[in-house]
């Protein structure tokens, strides 16, 4: 992985070790010397984050990137009270000011170890001498002209936790880049310990992802051969140290593509990711621009990470943007929605149109500044936060459903998982609902679980394979329309097992409704589903029918015509098979009652 990411931080532009970067907030001031020593001159100026930068604030920017530390513990100012590292800058927060004035000597003759050429030395040693004798004097004087000014029409006042920077100006940022790398080269190793010199080349551990646990025995593996698994040049070790820049820095995506054939891509993903330094663009969004360039995206490794931790580092060979054949979710429950209005055709409204609805957006979900994904997050498994059921599919599946998505591996989902999931979440939504102010709290989220699941039924399984030769979307609609035919005609009878579940769920409906107890929930539901066996399933309807049968009356031939053919049945399959055409027929529109509103209306 270490080799990939080096490669990927050689491969970006120079621009982008600088887009999206903040500058720092605080006091920066930019000193020139002449040859003597003596100032000719000083800028300055206040920044506070989200305000825009000057030429002036620019330059300090392209300085001020080259001033940082590999660690706080390798630091050149051995009290940490200084936070630069280089010869051409100090930089310390305003609170320790004091401290760290005293701390100049011993920190300039740290850092000037760092220049090679005679001239770097000679203008650090102007620099180092001019801030010894002079810097408290001229931070004062600054400080001081700085909030007596008023910016905007407010007065400024530099708080104790803002930095203050002085740049020496007479070195160019090419100069800064170079005295920094030669800092980074033997600090960004992890341990001297593990150094060794091959051929005039130095090799090493890097600081980056590595961690030695030397005062952790449990944390260390003990039983290991080796020492160390992985060296690396002092120069991969400063891209390694770049790379951990533009992370801590969020100048990359996350998850993040590391093309490994065209590398081109690397800058160009960066590229779209800060075209919009108000907005930054997701994930998605960002792979919906690189792939209108890029068709044929592939041959590149994924990497996740949540701060220091790698949650998943994997490669993709083929990344399959658009779904083939598109997905068009059915509204076979009467309810409204965005859902059914258009087909879904790529990988990342399958993510938001779908998975965030059959996760009840506990996975996906919609915010004001973008789009929230817990793939890889600690979901705190609270009742008040989370349904315990929901949870548990969240966490066995989710793994499953990222790889799907985002690395195009079409067998991490089964025909069997997508079942489980869609009617464990129904049955979940059943026990929660509850009857209030004449509606069903969880109607909606049941009915639209349906739609998806029986629109879907074949999709993460051999879509070839319908049952009973006709795919599930198409069955749903003919079974309602023989109800209507069974219900209508003493000639037509119940023919097979799809028919008698999806019956069975009418008259289970019919009877519910039939109760004048004051929550009528669809959580009645559940008992009848929980039953095995078909004559005690058909006994539990039985005895329903007698609690409410003063409420049915003998002319009502329909209901009658139903439950007959219901209770003489006797279907094959197991009842667990069978579910979702109970669940069909028992959420569909009620064929019993049809004729009676249709008289109603004509009379």
């Amino acid at each position: 992985m270490l080799r990939e990411i080096i490669n990927f931080t050689k491969s970006l532009s120079p621009e982008s070790f600088k887009r999206g970067l903040p500058l720092t907030d605080g006091l920066h001031i930019q000193l020139t010397l002449n040859e003597a020593g003596k100032l000719q001159k000083h800028e300055k100026a206040f920044f506070r984050e989200g305000d825009e930068l000057s030429p002036f604030l620019q330059d300090c920017l392209n300085k001020e990137i080259n001033t940082i530390f590999v660690t706080i513990n390798k630091a050149l100012d051995s009290k940490k009270k200084i936070h630069s590292c280089s010869p051409f800058c100090v930089a310390f927060k305003k609170k320790t000011m004091a401290e760290a004035l005293v701390r100049l000597e011993d920190y300039f003759n740290a850092a000037i170890e760092y220049c090679e050429s005679d001239a770097h030395r000679q203008w650090a040693e102007r620099f180092k001498d001019y801030c010894i004798e002079h810097l408290e004097d001229l931070l004062e004087q600054a400080i001081h002209e700085i909030e007596m000014n008023k910016v905007d029409g407010k007065s400024v006042k530099i708080s104790d936790n803002q930095y203050i920077y002085v740049y020496l100006a007479n070195v160019s940022p090419q100069d800064y880049q170079q005295i920094h790398q030669n800092y980074v080269r033997p600090k960004a190793f992890n341990k001297d310990d593990f150094n060794c010199e091959i051929n005039g080349t130095l090799f090493g551990v890097s600081d980056y992802l590595n961690v030695y646990n030397t005062k952790k025995p449990f944390l260390q593996h003990l039983s290991a051969t080796f020492d160390v698994n992985e060296r690396v040049t002092a120069d991969d070790a400063v891209w390694l140290f770049k790379f951990k820049q533009l992370k801590a820095n969020k100048q990359l995506p996350n998850p993040l593509p590391i093309f490994i054939e065209k590398e081109e891509l690397n800058d160009e993903v960066v590229r779209i990711f800060h075209r919009n330094e108000d907005k930054k663009p997701g994930y998605a969004e960002m792979i919906r621009q690189v792939y209108e360039r890029e068709n044929d995206l592939g041959n590149y490794y994924l990497l996740n990470m949540r701060g220091n931790d790698v949650k998943d580092y994997d490669f993709v060979s083929s990344f399959q943007f658009k779904i083939a054949p598109q997905i068009r979710i059915e509204n076979f429950f009467g309810i409204s929605g965005e859902l059914y209005e258009q087909k879904i055709d790529d990988i990342f409204d399958f993510e938001r149109k779908i998975v965030s609805r059959i996760f009840e957006g506990q996975l996906v979900r919609k915010r004001d500044d973008g789009w929230r994904l817990r793939y890889f997050d600690d979901i705190d498994n609270k009742p008040q936060y989370i349904r315990p059921v929901m949870f548990q599919l969240i966490m066995k599946y989710r793994k499953s459903f990222y790889d799907y998505i985002y690395k195009s591996k079409r067998e991490t989902i089964t025909v069997q998982m997508f079942h489980d999931i869609m009617q464990t979440g129904i049955l979940d939504n059943l026990r929660q609902d509850e009857y209030r102010e004449n509606k069903h709290t969880r109607e909606y989220p049941i009915k639209e679980k349906l739609n998806i699941w029986f629109s879907l039924y074949e999709f993460f399984g051999d879509q070839n394979k319908q049952i009973g030769g006709l795919k599930m979307a198409n069955q749903i609609q003919q079974l309602h329309q023989r109800m209507q035919e069974i219900v209508s005609d003493t000639d037509w009878h119940l023919e097979n097992d799809a028919e008698f579940a999806y019956a069975a769920g009418q008259v289970i409906y019919y009877l519910l409704s039939c109760s004048e107890a004051s929550n009528k929930s669809h959580a009645l539901l559940e008992p009848y589903l929980q039953k095995t066996d078909a004559e005690q399933f058909k006994l539990a309807i039985s005895r329903t029918f007698a609690q409410y049968k003063h409420a049915i009356f003998f002319s009502q031939k329909r209901f009658n015509k139903i439950m007959a053919e219901v209770l003489s049945f006797q279907p094959e399959a197991n009842l667990k098979s069978l579910l979702p055409m109970i669940l069909a027929g028992y959420f569909s529109e009620n064929v019993i009652y049809q004729k009676r509103e249709k008289e109603t209306v004509e009379a």
